[in-house]
């Protein structure tokens, strides 16, 4: 992450279409806070790879904090979330097993 970043979540509202808009502030030295929403359409929480509504805060706050990790510029006051990014949050999440014992 960008040197002295923090993002915090701040709550969710319903959207129009019955996704989510998920706001985090994002403040960098220097730069100020932002108030950034990661917008999660309806159809991400819908058929067979859908998302929990319980994961939504997760996936988009990993998926900020990649954008802001890449040294990209703060992303967009708003911005939507794919299945891409989807994937990825999956792809990277540790498999979920038994404990040895």
């Amino acid at each position: 992450m960008k040197e002295k970043a923090t993002i915090r979540y701040l709550g969710y509202r319903s959207l129009a279409d019955g996704g989510r808009g998920f706001d985090f502030s994002v403040a960098l030295i220097g730069d100020g806070v932002k108030l950034i929403t990661v917008e999660a359409s309806a159809d991400l929480f819908r058929g067979p790879d859908r998302i929990a509504i319980q994961e939504g805060a997760g996936i988009c706050y990993q998926t900020l904090k990649s954008r802001i990790d890449a040294d990209s510029p703060i992303p967009d006051p708003a911005f939507s979330l794919d299945s891409s990014d989807v994937a990825q949050h999956r792809k990277a999440a540790k498999p979920v097993g038994r404990r040895p014992k």
